[in-house]
């Protein structure tokens, strides 16, 4: 009987904060989208670019400088979901801070981080009012992980795997916590499409693409290879690279110092190519119809220089999610698959090239697979697979151990 209310309990809290957690998301994302909107207005010309991304990065110094440089990149905050010893209100508030500022002014990377922290403070006050335990405490917050991300990136599988437990902290019931995650998910997906008709009039995060039109060819799937491998090895250059510029910005001295050093390269990089500000989930299809007209060289220095500007801004402190700029990359990488390939169906091309790259880039191929085929393209399985049967092969020759 005592299990048995127990598990009632989960499912409750599962459902209703799940819900909640999600219409937060929605809200972070909101107020993100108000104050980019604020400062994006009008025409953006290069001079502006570069001092409005200068200022973001300017603000985001002085924050890492408040905290000491002790904020938590994605995968911290993931390793740490319901670890009530490791939340702390303050760094969590800047940390809040700084994601939206990083989205607000142009950063090219994903809303995760933000969301995170404004979720992860809701948490710890949900944990005061209801929860009796560690465990507890620990439950709560790995629900409102998992329904945030659920909902930001319309995938409750893709936000279960990403919020479920690590090894060091097994459950007396790992198949039943995961249901109870996915349960939560779902509700999250829910408060978050609820409170987005209110608050985001664009929309969420949603990408959309073409329809494919001819899903059943098999030829299309054994073409969609070429760009498969493609967006892998774009995927696979930003892992190769972050460490790498992580290493060459910590030389410049205090973190604040490496923020404006990282955000000049990225302030340079956007003002002289415009569509490389954000994190490129509204920007594809302005790219996919450009795309149309442009070379392979074209797509894939494109690519690259995403590929540059993610990097950098990560490196140097833009806290943020890879899984939407991964997006763009694949995309565009994919999409130079049709030089070599030109019959193959343009949304097949940039599908594979968008799930190879997401694969290999964020850290938990699973997940990412599942965000791919829910937020991008509940269609065209065969490129899906085909994509994540590549982005698979390159995660294992160069695992990643952090979630981007």
């Amino acid at each position: 009987m005592a299990s048995l209310k127990g598990e009632l309990w989960r499912a409750v809290v599962a459902v209703l904060y799940g819900a909640a957690a999600g219409m937060i998301a929605a809200a972070v994302l909101g107020t993100m989208n108000v104050l980019s909107g604020f400062l994006w207005s009008g025409e953006a010309g290069p001079l502006r670019i570069f001092l409005t991304v200068m200022a973001g990065g300017a603000l985001i110094a002085g924050l890492r400088l408040l905290d000491g440089g002790k904020e938590d990149d994605l995968a911290a905050q993931l390793r740490q979901t319901g670890d009530a010893s490791a939340f702390h209100w303050r760094r969590t508030a800047l940390l809040a801070a700084m994601a939206i500022i990083a989205v607000a002014f142009g950063g090219a990377i994903g809303p995760e981080a933000g969301t995170l922290a404004v979720v992860a403070e809701l948490s710890a006050i949900v944990s005061l009012a209801i929860a009796r335990s560690s465990a507890e405490r620990q439950f709560i917050g790995e629900v409102g992980a998992a329904a945030a991300l659920g909902g930001l990136y319309g995938s409750p599988p893709g936000g279960t795997l990403l919020a479920e437990p690590k090894a060091e902290r097994p459950q007396a019931d790992p198949k039943g916590h995961q249901i109870i995650l996915f349960l939560a998910a779902l509700a999250g997906l829910a408060g978050f499409l609820l409170a987005a008709k209110l608050l985001l009039p664009g929309g969420g995060m949603r990408v959309h693409l073409a329809p494919v039109a001819a899903q059943d060819n098999p030829w299309q799937i054994v073409a969609a290879l070429v760009p498969a491998l493609l967006g892998g090895l774009a995927g696979l250059a930003f892992v190769v690279l972050l460490p790498w510029f992580q290493t060459l910005l910590a030389r410049f001295g205090n973190v604040g110092v490496q923020t404006l050093v990282g955000t000049a390269g990225f302030a340079a990089l956007a003002a002289t190519f415009p569509i490389l500000l954000f994190s490129g989930h509204h920007e594809i299809e302005e790219m996919l119809h450009w795309a149309g007209s442009a070379g392979m060289a074209e797509l894939l220095g494109l690519a690259g220089l995403k590929v540059l500007c993610l990097t950098l801004c990560l490196a140097s402190g833009w806290r943020g999610g890879a899984a939407f700029p991964l997006i763009f990359i694949g995309a565009a990488a994919g999409y130079s698959a049709l030089a070599v390939v030109p019959a193959l169906d343009p949304t097949v091309a940039s599908l594979a090239g968008i799930t190879a790259a997401a694969t290999v880039g964020m850290g938990k191929p699973l997940a990412a697979i599942f965000i791919v085929a829910l937020l991008v393209a509940p269609f065209g399985a065969g490129a899906i697979c085909v994509g994540a049967l590549v982005g698979m092969m390159f995660a294992r020759l160069y695992p990643v151990g952090a979630v981007h």
